[in-house]
């Protein structure tokens, strides 16, 4: 069962001040001086304080609805995540809360406060590419609500994660345009904040050691957005030394990457060849399709809504043992290399 929430009359109480002093502290008025507004806020977060519209969702049982927060919906990866949550959860008589966090840090808490005040069950939650603290899923574990969460996961607390074998997937990608004499190998990364773009370079470095190639580090480019992906492209591109291959670590920087080969009017594969994690309708975009990793978004959706479900039945919620589950990334081969 989910520990019930402190009240502003606990932090009183702990702090020996009044409740009206409390109350105006969290609203930071100015007639409370920093220093009590720091101790309120200290002891808050150590009660697990929540506002009140938030905390009275707490007094309704079970209300069959689960939460999902995806950075964008308009990325192919999560439209297939989403199909699959959809499809287990409406098996098991659940329905589906969907908000976005938009890449940003404080939707993403401000999307946490609207689920738990929807009173949904459990979470299911891919972070941000802004997000560097995680206090606010935190909070929620420690509260007792089950969360799940996926592909962009956190390492550290006690939650359960599901993600594709990045640095095996990675791995066998790059390998793959090796194995086609491709030599100098470029990387389009996402942010390194991330563990997922993390695990991919990974993978990408190991395959280069194994055949014998140092890491060139003047063909790793991170990126955080299509556009920027175009541009680091075209640099790469009309350098002295340009890659003859390129490897985008998801959908979003693919695009960036091949509209910066379409820019450059280069010929797929002759004069470049790519590949990259992208979900079936995108390489199906482009002539000839490409070569990709599959990132099983609509297999991690179905498995990361099964643990959420599993361990929404088993209370107390405290009781269940975080799992890792990796999914294996099939490469399916295009035309692009």
């Amino acid at each position: 069962m989910i520990n019930n929430p402190a009240t502003i009359l606990d932090i009183a109480k702990k702090l020996n001040l009044s409740k009206s002093t409390v109350s105006r502290a969290l609203r930071d008025h100015p007639d409370i001086s920093q220093k009590t507004k720091d101790a309120v806020r200290r002891v808050a977060k150590e009660l697990n304080y929540m506002p009140n519209a938030i905390a009275a969702s707490f007094r309704y049982k079970r209300s069959k609805i689960i939460g999902l927060i995806v950075p964008q919906i308009s990325y192919f990866f999560f439209p297939s995540v989403i199909r699959g949550v959809e499809e287990i959860a409406h098996k098991n008589g659940y329905k589906l809360l969907i908000l976005q966090s938009n890449e940003s840090y404080e939707r993403e808490i401000a999307n946490l406060d609207i689920l738990v005040a929807n009173n949904v069950e459990g979470i299911l939650a891919s972070v941000s590419r802004t997000t560097k603290k995680f206090d606010h899923f935190e909070r929620i574990i420690n509260m007792g609500m089950p969360i799940v969460f996926f592909d962009r996961v956190v390492k550290g607390l006690k939650a359960s994660t599901v993600l594709v074998d990045d640095i095996t997937a990675s791995f066998n990608a790059v390998n793959h345009l090796l194995e086609r004499g491709r030599q100098r190998i470029a990387i389009c990364t996402g942010n390194l904040n991330l563990l997922i773009s993390n695990n991919r370079l990974q993978g990408y470095k190991m395959a280069l050691l194994e055949h014998g190639l140092p890491v060139n580090e003047e063909l790793v480019i991170s990126c955080e957005s299509p556009e920027e992906a175009e541009e680091e492209t075209i640099r790469l591109l009309s350098s002295p030394k340009p890659p003859d291959s390129i490897f985008a670590i998801s959908d979003l920087t693919m695009t960036g990457v091949m509209r910066g080969i379409h820019r450059k009017k280069m010929r797929v594969p002759e004069e470049i060849a790519v590949i990259g994690f992208c979900e079936d309708p995108f390489r199906s975009m482009y002539e000839p399709p490409l070569s990709v990793i599959q990132p099983m978004g609509f297999e991690i959706g179905q498995k990361s809504a099964e643990i959420l479900l599993e361990q929404i039945k088993n209370e107390p919620y405290s009781h269940n043992e975080p799992k890792v589950v990796y999914l294996e990334g099939n490469l399916v081969i295009g035309g692009s290399t």
